[in-house]
C-alpha cells in the first residue's frame, strides 16, 4: 500500500526534490556530531550496541533513519527535521530488540515521527519532543493516516515524551497496536486521538498500561481503545489510571463495542469534557472504574484556560483517589505519591 501511495504522489507531481539515497557509509560503534542529508540504514547485528548521538538528519526525501536486525541500539539527542517520509522507521523486513530512542527532537515530518513493525520488541521511547508531523495528508485519503508514534511491536515503553500538532486527517499522537506501557506523556493537538489502541496485530493477551499522561485538545478522544473485529488479536487487560484528560466533542475515554474478552480498569483519572456532553467514558462492554473525577470545565486547575493542568489544594481531584492501594508511585513530574493523600489525575498536588 505504501508503494501505491508513493506512485500516486509521483503521478500527481507532488514528489519531493530532496535526496532519498540510503547512506551506507556509517560504521558501527559511536556515531556522533554528524549531519545526514540522505537516509541512514542501520542494518545487521554488526551494529548491535551502536550509539547514534548529537546528529542531525535533515532535508531528506525518504526516511531519516531506518533500523533492521539490530539489538541494543541507542539513538539520543539527535534532531530529525524536514523529512519527506518517517523520521525513524523500524523496517518490516527485519527485527530488533531493546532499541532506545531518547531525548530527540523530531519535527516537520511528512509521515510518522516513529514507525515500527511488530517484529521490533522491548523498545524504549523516552523524553522525545515530536511535533508538526504527519504533514502530508495523501495516505489519510486512503484510510492509512500517519501518527506521532505508530508502534506495532510488543512490550514497548513510551514515556515522558511531548507530542503535538499531528496534522493529517485521522492522526493520533500515539497509535499502539499491541501491548506495553504508555506513561507520563504530554499529548495535544492531534486531529484524532491522543492515545489510540487498535487490535490489528497480535496482543498476546498482554497488558496495556496507560498512566500519568496529560492529554488535551485533540480532535477526538483523549484515549480510545478499539478492535479490528478479530478477537484473537486482543490484549488481555487495559489499565487506564491517573491520567488527566480534556476533550471536547467526544468522551474522554472510549472502548469499542467489538473489543470483547478484554478486562478494563479505569481508575483515578480526571476526565473533563468541555462541550457539555455527559458521557465521559464511552463503553457498552463491562469495565471496572473507581475514584475518577469528571467535569465539564475547571475542577480546580492552576490555569485551565492555558492548560496548566496541575491541581490546586481546593481541586475536586485533591485526595480523590484515597482508598486505592495500587497506583503509580510517582506522578507526571516525578513527585512521590502519598497513599494517605492520594490525588486523582496525572499530577500530585
Amino acid at each position: 500500500m505504501k508503494v501505491l501511495f508513493k506512485l500516486l504522489i509521483l503521478i500527481t507531481g507532488l514528489s519531493s526534490c530532496k535526496s532519498d539515497a540510503i547512506s551506507m557509509d556509517v560504521e558501527p560503534g559511536i556515531i556522533e556530531n554528524q549531519t545526514f542529508n540522505s537516509t541512514v540504514l542501520i542494518d545487521g547485528h554488526a551494529y548491535d550496541g551502536t550509539i547514534i548521538r548529537n546528529c542531525i538528519f535533515e532535508n531528506i526525501g525518504g526516511d531519516g533513519l531506518q533500523i533492521r536486525d539490530v539489538n541494543n541500539l541507542c539513538i539520543e539527542n539527535c534532531i530529525f527535521r524536514d523529512i519527506a517520509e518517517d523520521a525513524i522507521r523500524f523496517r518490516n523486513s527485519g527485527s530488533s530488540n531493546n532499541v532506545k530512542i531518547i531525548d530527540n527532537q523530531i519535527h516537520d515530518i511528512e509521515e510518522n515521527g516513529i514507525l515500527a513493525a511488530e517484529n521490533h520488541i522491548n523498545t524504549l521511547i523516552k523524553g522525545n519532543t515530536i511535533y508538526n508531523v504527519a504533514t502530508n495528508n495523501t495516505s489519510s485519503q486512503f484510510g492509512a493516516p500517519h501518527h506521532g508514534i505508530y508502534f506495532q511491536g510488543f512490550n514497548v515503553s513510551i514515556t515522558e515524551n511531548t507530542i503535538y500538532n499531528v496534522l493529517n486527517d485521522g492522526g493520533n499522537c500515539i497509535s499502539i497496536r499491541t501491548y506495553g506501557v504508555i506513561s507520563k506523556n504530554k499529548l495535544y493537538q492531534a486531529t484524532d486521538h491522543g492515545i489510540s489502541y487498535f487490535s490489528d496485530h497480535p496482543g498476546d493477551s498482554g497488558q496495556l498500561l496507560i498512566e500519568n499522561n496529560v492529554i488535551y485538545d485533540n480532535g477526538m478522544r483523549g484515549i480510545n481503545l478499539a478492535s479490528n473485529g478479530n478477537s484473537s488479536n486482543h490484549i488481555g487487560h487495559a489499565l487506564v489510571r491517573f491520567n488527566t484528560i480534556v476533550s471536547d466533542s467526544k468522551s474522554s475515554i472510549g472502548i469499542n463495542d467489538a473489543l470483547i474478552g478484554v478486562d478494563f480498569d479505569i481508575i483515578g483519572n480526571i476526565a473533563i469534557r468541555t462541550d457539555g456532553g455527559t458521557t465521559f467514558i464511552y463503553a457498552n462492554l463491562p469495565y471496572s472504574e473507581s475514584n475518577n473525577v469528571i467535569g465539564s470545565n475547571d475542577i480546580g486547575f492552576i490555569d485551565f484556560s492555558n492548560r496548566d493542568l496541575h491541581i490546586t489544594n481546593s481541586s475536586a481531584a485533591t485526595n480523590a483517589a484515597v482508598g486505592l492501594t495500587d497506583f503509580p508511585l510517582t506522578d507526571f513530574d516525578g513527585n512521590t505519591r502519598d497513599i494517605a493523600s492520594l490525588d486523582a489525575g496525572a499530577y500530585k498536588n
